[in-house]
């Protein structure tokens, strides 16, 4: 009976398939991608809890304005402070 060879291990506790060069650095870029995008967007720095679909509607606006997530927050604050005339930068 002829034993077939299990695919070369290549990190965690399973086996998986070898991948090319090409498609181990395309997986690297996406992860990198992922990484950088959380990193723009910046979600968790907010210190305040709010509705989760709130904070994806706010998101979504955020990116569609090219703006970072906390800039575009603090945009928001900002400009909400200013209206009730308090001057949040006065020391």
């Amino acid at each position: 009976m002829e034993r077939k060879l299990q695919a070369k291990e290549i990190s965690g506790w399973y086996s998986q398939k070898e991948l090319t060069a090409e498609e181990k650095s395309a997986q690297i870029r996406k992860v990198d991608l992922w990484y950088e995008k959380k990193h723009r967007l910046n979600y968790r720095t907010v210190p305040l809890e709010i509705p989760g679909k709130m904070m994806l509607a706010l998101g979504k606006i955020a990116t569609d304005r090219g703006m970072v997530f906390s800039d575009f927050i603090e945009g928001i604050l900002d400009e909400y402070l200013h209206r009730n005339k308090l001057n949040w930068r006065k020391k």
